[in-house]
């Protein structure tokens, strides 16, 4: 509902799929992905914080495989927002 700490979209359990269907084909050069800071989290840790994830490009949203663009780990003692270049 907003964009304070807590109220955030989660995922249930330790696996996740998130589909983002875009208006027109896009060739992407990197992606990001922000969580809060350490210092903002009511618990004092990110502990809920995605850590390793894999991003493929899809011609449709019902489409099963895809092509892996890369294959990711977020460092939750870094900079809340990090950029990961496209590896393939």
């Amino acid at each position: 509902p907003d964009m304070y700490p807590g109220n955030c979209w989660a995922f249930k359990g330790s696996l996740g799929y998130l589909v983002v269907r875009l208006s027109m084909k896009v060739y992407p050069t990197a992606f990001t992905m922000e969580h809060i800071p350490k210092t903002l989290s009511p618990s004092g840790n990110i502990s809920s914080a995605p850590r390793n994830f894999s991003v493929y490009g899809l011609d449709d949203e019902y489409q099963e495989g895809g092509t892996l663009l890369g294959q990711y780990v977020y460092d939750q003692g870094g900079e809340p927002l990090q950029m990961f270049p496209v590896m393939v």
